[in-house]
């Protein structure tokens, strides 16, 4: 970390502490501002495709993003996840087991799911590209110093993908099938 006069290639990290701006927070932070920008542009297809529902399920979202930057740039510990009346945990097991949850087996992405299902979709994607990017803004030996974030980023990850089945057109068929035991 450099702490000189802020030039073109540098930015700020925090008070008196200037960076190359390829420094992986500062990547991270670009992360998330992409991650905002696409809820955003997906709330903007959900409110002309009449989905007012989701465009209101994406602010929460757009809310807790906001909050996670927030608390990178303060120090501040980050909340856990919960969204839509669901906690972490919730979340979770719906994740892992959604023929349980929505009677279909994990989704594979088609392009028959519909223009908002597959806008979730790529959300996830870039949910799961921004904790990548916290894992190694954050990296030390010993695990994540910011493990908050990256607990709440991995939980995001997930409620995207269970909101995706809620948008999922009627009769939608693309799931991955369980492989059959074998055995007696």
């Amino acid at each position: 970390m450099m702490k000189d006069k802020k030039q073109e290639h540098t930015t700020r990290l925090s008070a008196g502490v200037i960076v190359d701006k390829s420094n992986a927070r500062i990547e991270f932070r670009g992360r998330l501002d992409s991650l905002s920008a696409a809820v955003v542009a997906l709330q903007v297809t959900g409110r002309r495709e009449g989905r007012d529902s989701l465009v209101e399920e994406l602010e929460e979202v757009r809310a807790k993003i906001y909050d996670v930057l927030s608390c990178e740039v303060t120090g501040k510990p980050c909340e856990g996840l919960a969204l839509w009346g669901l906690d972490s945990e919730e979340i979770r097991k719906r994740s892992h087991r959604p023929a349980k949850y929505f009677g279909l087996g994990h989704i594979r992405p088609h392009h028959t799911m519909g223009v908002i299902a597959a806008g979730l979709n790529e959300l996830r994607t870039k949910v799961r590209e921004t904790e990548l990017s916290a894992c190694r803004a954050f990296y030390a030996p010993e695990g994540p110093e910011r493990l908050d974030i990256v607990t709440v980023l991995n939980r995001l990850g997930s409620a995207l993908y269970i909101l995706t089945y809620k948008y999922l057109p009627e009769g939608y068929a693309q799931t991955v099938r369980s492989p059959e035991k074998k055995g007696p």
